[in-house]
């Protein structure tokens, strides 16, 4: 198309419909003004289905039968999902990361994949089949609803969904209109919300606050709302691409009138432009209604960039800014429309579009008739490519006129969709760069240009599966946030143009690793022997750094290859990652097949020499449902593991260590144990019961009858104790009540302020100087003295880890003392292991903050894969983005 022609005149500024491609597949049949339409954010793709809402006597939607159907930008079929159900449809839109979410009114929804057509079930819960939902709309990868009560919920993620809701909003009756402002883009950091208050004014409602009127002047609260003007009767509001300006429809002395507002809720300026809205020509539904406000009310409303809002009407399109308004008659009212950052993307059955406000640089080159020197240069350009020179000398001999010229041109470029004016324009201005010289220009501008346009064409893929049709502007917006334009090549499989595009644009290594884990994720899907799978993902991704094999491996155990995964693991170097996956894979496994798993998990600790690792697999092991004996026997076969785990059992798990005890036939320390806990009790029958139980374990060892008779004697005193008590005779002996085995006689000396006294006590009956702290500790969190407790950690600490980190920290959580338990975990001197411990226990902001306060971005690259919740994941890649090489 001519750049120079069919140009929208709005107020001395110029809009144009810019034509990506046409359409040639099955979409050139498509009822858009009768179904459910989607289309997804940064020239993605369009999908659609069947309103049963609608009555239509002559339907033309033979594609859509029975099904939700995907188009690519040429409108060609790229899947297809079963969906026969008739139900309303509050939610039909893309997620952020551009999965489909179809949302029913009674709180089920599919979350459906586009390109594999895949869809998965979710449901909200029960308090939404008789609340039903009434609406909702898009909140980056979750969803804002309202329901029938006239309240608001909100779901972060609705991959993993978790209602929330807002604090009420005192409504009575339906708003007209509402809108969503995300935490990264709203002022308080939380998502909020901008509801047409029936009452007049905007309720403004911030997540876990309380809600606020604006534009009121009923409801007056501070000076603010005194200056604010009174707006009444809105019909549809709308915020622009930088959630800097907002825009309301209001209806009024039965005329429609447009205000703008900047900086809304702290500025008094507004601007109200009054438009007509009829569509005289077309042809509509016939209806009883007759009230104008409903009749004539557009079905959408967007803002094309940041320069004026859209109204979508049955088939005109009226632009309007502050000052003006203009119609455009569309060619029918098979039109969809999707707001981008830098316009305002438009679908038919015939053209794949995109409006936006011309630049000065391209009027200046383009306009008819015009003199200015882009418009100069370039014709100067064309007459040399022809072999027709012109006369340019003057252009050529003033240096400011030249400069001004090539700018026009190279902008003209980066704002052009067609490749063919692309080159033209670029190559106009290198002719005159000729002459210019690089002291009166960028000398970066032309291969920054080109470099961007060729990401831009490479993308669209000539409207193929994955293809997208974005502008150079929404290029420079996307590499802001390569995370999102690598995952949306990524839901295609599109893996070379992916590196190829992150070679080009010089991305970060976790974007590279992030593309080769995908793709060695989607090769394992491949019927091929393991041996060969294995081997040909090793030889691929060997030189990438950042590259998770445990992730593979996952994906692998996932789709029953077991085999592959553990191939896969072997070659995964850090020990830190792959034993938790190996317990996970254990989980995976039926109890009669995860025996391996958990050995080489065991095998791989000990390797690792890491206490905090063996413990880790010590305790997810002792917790499986396995025969006691293998258990022990496999848990023994190492002294580095055996004593770790009678360490373990002795200070944590009384249970597990009379089994384990009883397996090795230990029975004169089973007896002290049950002395031990005999002592624990304040009961009498529960004291007599582990004294009956001792006196059978040194009943099995003839060798020492020491013990034997000493306890007999102790059963008969409580015994008889007990009978006098039933007679009411007296009252238990205290002393007998409050006897205690030796490790509670040195707490008591600890609780008693009296630590040398303990440490003499220990030297006598030779107790472990571990086992001494670790009493000290426990007493130190009995009597919640917490400064002393991290002066005592210290100070034993300081040379090495004497008191283990993570038995501390648990002690900590029985106590219910969470938070003091995170600290003590994010204090460990190993930070990688800190992050590992963390994450291992689900505290992964925790473990995100411990990396970030010790700035090793490293570490956050390699524990990218194992963040799943929201809050973390936002943390980590915030610094990230923060802190790019």
């Amino acid at each position: 198309m001519d750049p120079s022609t069919q140009w929208k005149e709005l107020n001395k500024k110029y809009y144009k419909f810019h034509q990506f491609n046409p359409i040639t597949g099955e979409q050139k049949f498509l009822d858009f003004y009768y179904q459910h339409i989607a289309v997804a954010k940064w020239g993605g793709p369009l999908a659609a289905t069947k309103n049963f809402d609608q009555v239509i006597l002559m339907r033309t939607d033979d594609i859509l039968k029975d099904s939700i159907v995907f188009f690519t930008n040429s409108g060609k079929i790229m899947s297809r999902t079963p969906y026969k159900e008739a139900d309303k449809i509050p939610l039909f839109d893309f997620l952020e990361d551009e999965h489909l979410i179809l949302l029913k009114a009674s709180g089920v929804y599919y979350i459906i994949d586009p390109f594999k057509g895949t869809k998965k079930n979710h449901d909200l819960g029960e308090q939404f089949k008789l609340n039903q939902i009434q609406s909702a709309l898009i909140v980056n990868n979750g969803f804002v609803l309202m329901a029938m009560n006239f309240e608001f919920y909100y779901v972060q993620n609705a991959h993993e969904p978790e209602v929330q809701q807002f604090k009420p909003s005192n409504l009575t009756q339906f708003p007209e209109h509402w809108l969503v402002i995300p935490s990264d883009k709203s002022s308080s950091g939380k998502v909020e919300l901008l509801i047409a208050n029936p009452d007049g004014g905007i309720l403004h409602i911030i997540e876990n606050e309380k809600w606020k009127i604006y534009y009121n002047k009923d409801k007056i609260t501070t000076e603010i709302d005194k200056k604010l003007p009174d707006l009444r009767n809105i019909k549809m509001l709308s915020l622009s691409p930088t959630y800097k300006n907002l825009a309301l429809l209001q209806y009024y002395g039965q005329r429609w009138i447009m205000a703008f507002i900047t900086n809304y809720f702290e500025s008094s300026e507004y601007r109200q432009m009054p438009i007509d809205l009829k569509e005289d020509d077309v042809k509509k539904d016939e209806t009883a209604e007759k009230d104008l406000s409903i009749l004539e009310r557009p079905r959408k409303m967007f803002w094309c960039g940041d320069d004026c809002v859209v109204l979508q009407l049955q088939q005109y399109i009226v632009l309007v800014s502050q000052d003006s308004y203009t119609k455009i008659k569309m060619n029918n009212q098979h039109f969809a429309m999707k707001s981008e950052y830098d316009g305002l993307r438009v679908l038919t059955q015939k053209k794949n579009e995109i409006l936006r406000k011309l630049p000065d640089s391209y009027i200046n080159v383009f306009e008819q008739l015009s003199v200015k020197p882009g418009a100069q240069l370039y014709c100067a350009y064309e007459s040399f490519e022809q072999k027709n020179p012109i006369e340019d000398d003057e252009l050529r001999n003033s240096k400011s006129l030249l400069s001004e010229a090539v700018s026009d041109c190279v902008r003209c470029a980066q704002f052009e969709i067609n490749p063919e004016y692309q080159i033209k324009l670029l190559k106009s201005g290198n002719y005159g760069k000729i002459f210019l010289g690089t002291q009166n220009l960028d000398p970066n501008i032309f291969n920054e240009t080109a470099r961007y346009l060729r990401v831009v064409n490479s993308l669209r893929r000539s409207g193929g599966v994955g293809g997208r049709v974005v502008t150079y502007e929404q290029v420079l917006q996307l590499i802001k946030i390569p995370d999102i334009m690598i995952g949306l090549l990524l839901r295609y499989n599109l893996h070379y143009l992916a590196v190829e595009v992150s070679n080009f644009l010089k991305f970060q290594i976790k974007q590279r690793a992030s593309i080769y884990t995908h793709w060695a994720c989607r090769k394992v899907e491949v019927q091929e022997d393991d041996d060969v799978l294995c081997e040909i993902i090793k030889e691929k991704i060997k030189e990438e750094r950042g590259v998770s094999f445990t992730q593979i491996a996952q994906k692998s155990i996932e789709i029953g290859k077991q085999q592959l995964a553990l191939k896969l693991l072997d070659n995964e170097q850090s020990l830190s990652k792959r034993i938790p996956v190996l317990i996970w894979m254990a989980n995976f496994q039926s109890s009669n097949n995860n025996n391996s798993y958990y050995e080489k998990a065991l095998a791989d600790a000990i390797i690792s020499k890491d206490s905090n690792l063996i413990f880790f697999v010590i305790m997810k092991f002792l917790k499986t449902e396995m025969n006691e004996t293998y258990k022990f026997s496999t848990l023994s076969q190492n002294p580095i593991s055996q004593t770790l785990l009678v360490y373990y059992l002795r200070n944590f798990d009384d249970k597990y260590l009379q089994k384990y005890l009883q397996y090795y036939k230990k029975f004169d320390e089973c007896g002290l144990l049950a002395i031990n806990q005999a002592y624990q009790q304040n009961n009498l029958d529960e004291k007599i019961k582990f004294l009956d139980q001792a006196l059978k374990y040194f009943a099995e060892d003839e060798t020492d009858q020491f013990y034997k008779r000493i306890i007999a004697e102790q059963i008969i005193i409580l015994k008889d104790l007990k009978s006098e008590v039933e007679k009411g005779r007296k009252k238990p002996n205290q002393a007998i009540m409050e006897e205690k085995p030796i490790n509670s006689i040195m707490e008591a000396f600890f609780v008693k302020d009296k630590p040398d006294f303990a440490h003499e006590f220990a030297k006598t009956y030779k107790i472990p100087d571990r086992r001494i702290y670790l009493t000290r500790v426990k007493t130190l969190i009995n009597k919640k003295n917490w400064d002393e407790l991290d002066k005592f950690m210290q100070e034993k600490n300081k040379k090495s880890i004497i008191i283990p980190y993570e038995l501390v920290s648990e002690l900590l959580f029985k106590a219910d003392q969470e938070e003091r338990g995170i600290s003590i975990l994010m204090k460990m001197p190993d930070v990688e292991e800190s992050c590992r411990t963390l994450i291992r226990i689900g505290q992964q902001t925790s473990a995100v903050q411990v990396a970030i306060n010790n700035k090793k971005t490293q570490l956050l690259y390699d524990i990218r894969g194992l963040i799943f919740d929201n809050s973390a994941k936002a943390l980590l890649e915030t610094y990230l983005s923060q802190n790019q090489k």
